[in-house]
């Protein structure tokens, strides 16, 4: 006996050094581990005290251990929980975000990742399985991901809480918990407020509540897990066995079938992106003036003589277009851009056809900015380019009528935390042609 209680004690000594590990990695900000290497971790945690309190109580002839694992095992699940929805900064989010909470990042989240609208992302994500280039591994770490991270509370519930063997108390708790869950993200601004979430998330954990009530099933995991010595319908498990591993495989089959589509529309995008183009100039002898042969939102682009019908794409080898034709109606199916001619020799010259706000900030920031009327201009095409110990970032002003403005950027040194380093402010005037003019402040 006592040789049994050492062993159970030295697997509860291993359970905590897998814990330990884990609170390591999540306090040392050096140290990141994936979903699988936290979920890794504290099943390793829960495998060794589940042996450990299953050694002890079978050698006491007491349960009262593995009723305390329950707990523990709860309680991790709760910590991983709440680390993944909140403070997980692999996935963006920050709890610590209500420090900072400003209208601005409200309007910011509500235009990102806000929606209301049910079905909306479940809808966008299945589409996206057979038409995108998304990531099979996002896709379904989105919905399968959701479906499962609440099913833990169909096991620990019941077994922990004797009210909530109860179909509806059990159905309105899991209620409360997304519905929570998903207000605490909208306050801290971590994650997404997705009404799909709440659907996703109560119905994995209703139909693995629906499953775990079954009679043999219930008795079988009190049977595990308290060591209880309960009847179990041997051929009712069997059957619930093979739904399950039919389960699996249809999901396996689903991410073959995924796969396919996948290749499909990968090569779709080879087709249109990647392919071989060169220039032809086959002008001879032209007039030397600028002519303008394409422009965009924000500049214009001349040849330096009058030449736009003698400059030639030619695509893969074997397709001849000229470069006008394809840049202002592309009569094929690739994706012709600018600089994409650029690269492959297209010799032009480039004007702004708005005026343009250049300044250099000391350090890596990150910026936002306001226009006191946006009735009179907007601003597009921010470019930020960072340096070893400076911050480069230009915008353009777009003139929408006559009139005077005030534009301001304020700047931060923390994406995260969004620490104010300073603040740049120009008065922009706009004149009746439409020209702009600004000084600053």
């Amino acid at each position: 006996m006592k040789t049994k209680k050492i062993i159970s004690i030295l697997f509860y000594v291993i359970a905590i050094g897998f814990l330990l590990l884990y609170g390591v990695t999540e306090i040392l900000p050096r140290i990141s581990l994936s979903e699988m290497g936290r979920l890794f971790l504290l099943c390793g945690c829960c495998l060794f005290l589940f042996i450990g309190g299953m050694i002890w109580s079978k050698t006491t002839n007491n349960n009262k251990l593995m009723k305390i694992n329950l707990w523990i095992f709860f309680t991790l699940y709760l910590v991983l929980l709440i680390t993944l929805t909140l403070f997980d900064s692999m996935w963006g989010r920050n709890g610590f975000n209500l420090m900072n909470w400003n209208s601005e990042m409200l309007n910011i989240y509500i235009d990102n990742s806000l929606n209301l609208v049910p079905f909306k992302t479940i809808g966008g994500y299945i589409s996206d399985m057979f038409s995108s280039l998304t990531s099979t591994s996002t896709i379904f770490y989105n919905l399968l991901g959701n479906v499962v991270c609440l099913m833990p509370f169909a096991f620990f519930l019941p077994l922990i809480f004797k009210k909530m063997n109860n179909t509806k108390k059990y159905l309105i708790t899991i209620v409360c918990i997304t519905l929570g869950i998903e207000l605490l993200q909208f306050i801290t601004f971590s994650g997404s407020c997705d009404i799909d979430d709440i659907i996703l998330n109560t119905s994995g954990a209703f139909i693995m509540y629906l499953i775990l009530q079954i009679k043999s099933v219930k008795n079988l995991i009190r049977n595990i897990f308290l060591l209880e010595k309960n009847e179990v319908n041997k051929k009712q498990i069997i059957i619930i066995s093979v739904i399950v591993f039919m389960v699996i495989c249809l999901f396996a089959l689903l991410i073959k079938v995924r796969e396919k589509f996948y290749n499909k529309a990968l090569d779709e995008h080879t087709a249109k992106y990647n392919f071989n183009i060169q220039i032809i100039d086959e002008a001879k002898a032209t007039d030397q003036a600028l002519e303008k042969f394409y422009e965009d939102e924000l500049y214009e682009y001349y040849f330096s003589s009058i030449k736009s019908d003698y400059v030639y794409a030619i695509i893969n080898g074997n397709e001849k277009y000229l470069v006008k034709d394809l840049l202002n109606n592309n009569p094929t199916e690739y994706v012709i851009k600018i600089d994409g001619l650029e690269r492959a020799g297209l010799d032009f010259i480039k004007i702004n056809k708005y005026e343009r706000i250049n300044f250099t900030i000391t350090g890596k920031v990150i910026y936002d900015s306001e226009i006191e009327n946006n009735e009179i201009l907007e601003i597009k095409n921010p470019t930020v380019k960072y340096g070893i110990e400076e911050t480069e970032i230009e915008v353009f002003i777009i003139p929408k009528r006559s009139g005077k403005s005030k534009l301001t950027f304020n700047f931060y040194n923390n994406v995260k935390d969004r620490d104010f380093v300073g603040r740049k402010e120009y008065i922009v005037t706009v004149d009746e042609n439409l020209k702009v003019k600004y000084e600053e402040l």
